[in-house]
Parts: structure tokens; sequence; C-alpha cells
């Protein structure tokens, strides 16, 4: 049984700003001077790079049979993470999977969050189960050398937000993310990057017991100032 599989990344970008600038003239009959007081807008940037690096793209799957190989989608610094053709009930590590940096300058800091705008989307054809559950398949953690297709691992969930953009974009009607799709905290202002690695592990039941299917997911970043 053979399982196509793509990342798509979706990027969300929350920027907070508040104040404004206040000018608070003295009152002089002569010669005087001018005392201003303002507040500098906070700014919070994120940008989201897949395929960061070069050697990017899955590895693992022993036992199976077959070499993975990254898929056409996925090209260096762009593209998509494409796991190309992986074979269910084994175990895949996508090196250099999404590079993401903040940029902010606000003291305090930011959070990252990260979520699956659905569970994974099956096509080409269609398995049944027409969708899998992303928590169940599809992991992050932050790129290391010594990163394993068995290494500790965190898994994606899907949002229960309103999507849009075609599943690129959700929409938080809270304003913020849930707290389990927290993924990075910093607590300083300056521009950051964080790379990370994906693990898929797609079960047997994912996919059909012959022939190839294909699983599509985006996972959107999206960042908050703290």
């Amino acid at each position: 049984m053979n399982v196509r599989f793509l990342a798509v990344l979706g990027i969300g970008l929350l920027a907070f700003s508040a104040g404004g600038i206040v000018p608070v003239r003295a009152q002089s009959t002569g010669a005087g001077s001018a005392q201003v007081k303002y507040k500098v807008l906070p700014l919070v940037k994120l940008t989201v790079v897949p395929n960061y690096q070069a050697g990017f793209g899955p590895t693992g799957g022993t036992g199976s049979g077959s070499t993975p190989a990254v898929g056409a989608l996925a090209t260096l610094n762009s593209g998509t993470v494409d796991f190309g053709t992986v074979i269910g009930g084994y175990a895949y590590l996508y090196k250099f999977a999404a590079a993401v940096t903040v940029t902010t300058n606000d003291t305090s800091g930011f959070i990252v969050y990260a979520e699956g705008s659905t569970d994974l989307n099956g096509s080409n054809p269609v398995p049944s189960p027409p969708t899998f559950p992303i928590n169940q398949a599809l992991f992050w953690l932050v790129s290391g050398s010594s990163n394993s297709p068995f290494s500790a691992a965190t898994a994606f969930n899907a949002t229960s937000s309103p999507i849009t953009g075609g599943g690129m974009n959700i929409t938080y009607p809270g304003g913020v993310p849930p707290p389990s799709a927290r993924i990075w905290s910093n607590s300083t202002a300056g521009t950051v990057t964080q790379g990370y690695d994906y693990e898929l592990r797609l079960p047997t039941t994912a996919a059909p017991a012959s022939g190839t299917t294909q699983f599509n997911v985006f996972v959107v970043y999206t960042v908050v100032g703290n």
C-alpha cells in the first residue's frame, strides 16, 4: 500500500499595535521647550520557509522495502513539504521541513502556534475513510542532527476554528489559538529563527489495501505578541 503525502504550509499572522504619538507642548510666554511623550507601535512579523536547507526531505521507512524520496512539489526554500511516496505502517522523518522566522520590537517577545486547517484529506483516489486524523499521523519537532523517525515529537491538531482561503488561513474568534497549538515561545525582541522537522506515521488503515492514494493538509502558523 503506497501513500503520497503533502503538508502544505500556510501562514496566519496577527500583529498587535497599540498607542500612538502624543505630543504635549509646554506653556511659555518666551523661549521655552517642548516635551514629547510617545509609545512605540509593537510589531510582530512571521515568515515560514519550507524545505529551508539543502538535504531536506524524507528518511526512514526501514523494513518497508522502499527508499523514501522527496516529492516533486518540494523545492529548496520553497514549494511544499512533500513526503513523496511512503508506505503505510512505517515511520518517516522529513528533515528541514520548515524554518520559522519572527521579527518583533516587543521586548515581551512572542508565541508561535501551528495547527492543521483540517485533518488529512484523501484524494487520487479518495480512500476510505476519506479523511484521517492529523494528530495520529503528523508530528513536529525542532530540527536537530540527532532526529530520527522515532524521535519524541508532538502531534499537530486540526483546528476547531473557521478556516478561509481554501484552507490556508484560520480565523480565531477569541484572537488567539488554543494553548495546545503552541510550538515556540520567546521572551525577547529582535529577529530569531527556529527550524522544524516533521514526522509521518500513517497506519495501514489510512489508505486502501492496494494501489496509491494521496493525503493533503495545510499546516497554518500564527504568531502572537506576548
